[in-house]
């Protein structure tokens, strides 16, 4: 079946998880049903400095749902004791062309996510 909806492309993002927020943009590209790219976003934890984190992305495109992982993590700045661990996320492309989801990470902390296209 072909994919009507290629995403590839720049997108806002954000997350509300148990703990916070992720706020920031993610570049993806889309090869067939493949999807790669990565988010670079702030993680706001209330008490705790933000941290900057840059993550890539890997996934797969089926109709409307949307899974991917994180890899290569990459704290770019926070706290002296920032860390950061990878979800794993799953959304469907709504009809106003988003990607809403949820996601859990690999401490089990869970998340609903929202991207948006920016170009």
């Amino acid at each position: 079946m072909k994919q009507t909806n290629d995403l590839t492309g720049f997108w806002r993002f954000h997350e509300d998880f148990d703990h916070g927020e992720d706020i920031g943009e993610a570049r993806l590209f889309q090869n067939g049903k493949n999807l790669s790219g990565h988010i670079v976003f702030k993680e706001i934890i209330p008490d705790e400095a933000p941290m900057y984190i840059r993550v890539k992305i890997k996934g797969k495109v089926d109709g409307t749902q949307v899974t991917f992982s994180e890899s290569s993590i990459v704290v770019l700045s926070g706290g002296t004791e920032a860390s950061y661990e990878p979800e794993e996320r799953t959304g469907l492309i709504n009809a106003m062309g988003r990607i809403v989801g949820s996601g859990e990470d690999t401490q089990g902390v869970n998340g609903i996510f929202v991207m948006e296209r920016i170009l």
